[in-house]
């Protein structure tokens, strides 16, 4: 860790590029799991890293979001409870992808850069860069677009945009 900046906002200044992950998170190991700059990841997310678990910089992570690199075999004989083998696959998640709440990757998953995932899909399969997907399994729904502006593109445009006609309206 850094020694404290002098100001609070120094501080903060400090950490601006660091990962942010708020509790409760659930991880298996620990070991496994690399994290890119700027990354977020809300409340209740469960990371299994029986494999390499990768998240890239920027990438948004929802409530309760779950990804699991562990599994077992499908025969219960060779399974046998917890004596059993546990095996897996990486899971690679791009840089500035943003899964939606209550998303589950499967293992062996490599989500592409830019990707967007809805709320409640599961992803078995992998997914191109700049996709946009959901379902369960997800399920391609279009290309993500590009080039737009921020600032048409915020929920806060079309905040100002609604309250502007109520207020000629009046």
């Amino acid at each position: 860790m850094p020694a404290p900046a002098a100001t609070e906002a120094e501080d903060d200044e400090l950490f601006a590029e660091d990962a942010w992950v708020e509790t409760p998170v659930v991880v298996d190991y620990g070991t496994n799991v690399k994290l890119g700059q700027n990354v977020f990841i809300n409340f209740n997310c469960t990371i299994l890293d029986t494999c390499k678990v990768t998240i890239g910089a920027r990438t948004l992570l929802a409530s309760n979001v779950s990804l699991f690199s562990g599994t077992h075999p499908l025969d219960p004989a060779v399974r046998n409870g917890t004596k059993g083998p546990e095996s897996g696959a990486e899971i690679h998640i791009g840089e500035d992808c943003w899964l939606g709440g209550n998303v589950t990757v499967l293992p062996g998953v490599t989500i592409g850069e830019g990707c967007t995932v809805g709320a409640g899909s599961v992803v078995t399969k992998d997914v191109a860069p700049y996709t946009v997907v959901a379902g369960n399994p997800a399920r391609r729904i279009r290309d993500v677009p590009r080039g737009t502006k921020a600032e048409e593109t915020s929920g806060a445009r079309a905040a100002l945009n609604h309250d502007s006609a109520a207020n000629i309206q009046e």
